[in-house]
């Protein structure tokens, strides 16, 4: 059925939300204030929500924009609706108040942690809107000798012409890599590609069927053929990675500001593809730690993106990561500092650490952690034991961090402040960052 709705908000996973009578309606590519025709299934008896399509844009609101991506939102051409962002119609200070109301609603619904009962800080918005990743995943669209996103919520490819979510270093290395792939007769399923601004060079990781020597020589043929490409990672599934020239890059820590130094980085291990709002967010975890001359303990350092700069305000940082590549980048890069690196399971090492007893047990004045998006399950009772005075946790999901933060509380913590940090912009995603103390 076809109906009109006003939309009246952006729900937390992207989508407009508008209300029919009783019925709660999710529309995508709509902006708060527009009047829209939305397609709606016929609801069955009873449901309060229901998903609808964009038919007509009767009216446009006053947060509505003029995308400027020929690839964005509805359309008959088979390269419309991409899915790589969902907010690019979107005026961008309403991006930022939706991400904060998402996750303050997660805190208070996952977490129980209702308003008030916490101080809530500002949303730290990211330095650039749009142009800001310099890494990304595509998928090898064989046919068309190109690197693709897939249509919203599909596996049709859109074949890109632009995206003004990447760098433009970035972008234009995936234009080159495209064609390239196919010159050099590789496959790959999917292709990760990075791009070091500091450096002017990029590094790929391709994930192909297998990873044999015929296939490693014609990766040294796709690097003679694009200048940009500084080396690869190539990765058969579930085997070990093996690389092509340099994989390495080398990025700024705070673009613009040189004296912050530069951190190792490979297309194959987790970093944060916003590095200028990356910045933003360590500044932002340290200053809440505030740990000056103190012992504090890391758990899933990765590859160092909080050790180096939480190593020249603290006394000395153990840091801890499962063995792997990450785990060896920060060590190139911060071995013979105040850094001492732990190889194993983040929660578990923590746990030994809290068993320890005596005069060489080790406690920390401070602590912080940055799982992956499952979060740190049984982090609160770990911090406890630890004897831990106060921690900073910062999460990319509001719902593990929601969840987890109720677990600190619950083992005698309190929560001094939530700072939501924007590291996506059009999108709905938002990073926490939590200061809890007891």
């Amino acid at each position: 059925m076809r109906i009109p709705l006003t939309i009246e908000a952006l729900a937390p996973g992207g989508e407009g939300v508008g209300r029919h009578g009783e019925l709660t309606v999710f529309v995508p590519w709509t902006a708060p204030g527009d009047r829209v025709v939305a397609e709606v299934p016929a609801p069955r008896p009873g449901a309060a929500t229901a998903h609808g399509a964009l038919v007509e844009l009767s009216a446009p609101g006053e947060a509505r924009v003029a995308p400027p991506c020929r690839h964005f939102g509805p359309g008959p051409s088979p390269d419309a609706a991409c899915g790589g962002c969902e907010w690019l119609h979107v005026a961008y200070p309403l991006q930022l108040a939706a991400k904060e109301r998402a996750l303050h609603e997660a805190l208070r619904r996952i977490g129980k942690l209702e308003p008030g009962s916490y101080p809530a800080r500002p949303i730290v918005p990211s330095p650039s809107p749009l142009r800001y990743r310099a890494r990304a995943k595509f998928h090898h669209d064989r046919a068309a000798g190109r690197l693709v996103f897939f249509r919203r919520r599909s596996h049709e490819p859109v074949r890109l012409r632009e995206c003004h979510l990447l760098e433009p270093g970035l972008d234009a290395l995936r234009e080159a890599v495209g064609p390239a792939l196919a010159d050099a007769r590789l496959s790959p399923r999917e292709v990760a590609l990075e791009w070091s601004e500091a450096a002017g060079r990029g590094a790929a990781w391709l994930l192909l069927p297998e990873v044999t020597a015929p296939v490693r020589a014609r990766a040294e043929a796709l690097l003679r053929a694009v200048p940009a490409l500084q080396g690869l990672v190539l990765q058969a599934e579930g085997g070990q990675p093996a690389t092509a020239g340099d994989p390495v890059l080398r990025h700024a820590r705070a673009p613009g500001r040189p004296e912050a130094g530069t951190q190792r980085s490979r297309p194959d291990v987790f970093q944060q593809a916003n590095r200028g709002a990356n910045a933003r967010l360590v500044e932002t975890a340290l200053d809440l730690l505030a740990p000056g001359g103190e012992d504090v303990l890391e758990l899933h350092c990765g590859a160092g993106n909080f050790t180096g700069p939480l190593s020249e305000r603290a006394r000395s940082v153990s840091a801890v990561e499962v063995q792997g590549p990450a785990l060896e980048l920060a060590r190139a890069d911060l071995g013979g500092r105040n850094v001492r690196f732990f190889a194993g399971d983040a929660l578990a090492l923590a746990r030994a650490f809290g068993r320890e007893s005596g005069a060489a047990a080790r406690r920390f004045g401070a602590a912080l952690l940055d799982p992956p998006r499952e979060g740190a399950r049984g982090i609160g009772p770990a911090l406890r034991d630890l004897g831990v005075p106060r921690a900073v946790y910062v999460s990319c999901d509001p719902a593990t961090f929601a969840r987890d933060l109720r677990a600190c509380v619950e083992a005698g913590y309190r929560v001094a402040a939530v700072v939501p940090v924007d590291m996506f912009p059009q999108t709905h995603h938002v990073e926490g960052v939590a200061l809890l103390e007891r």
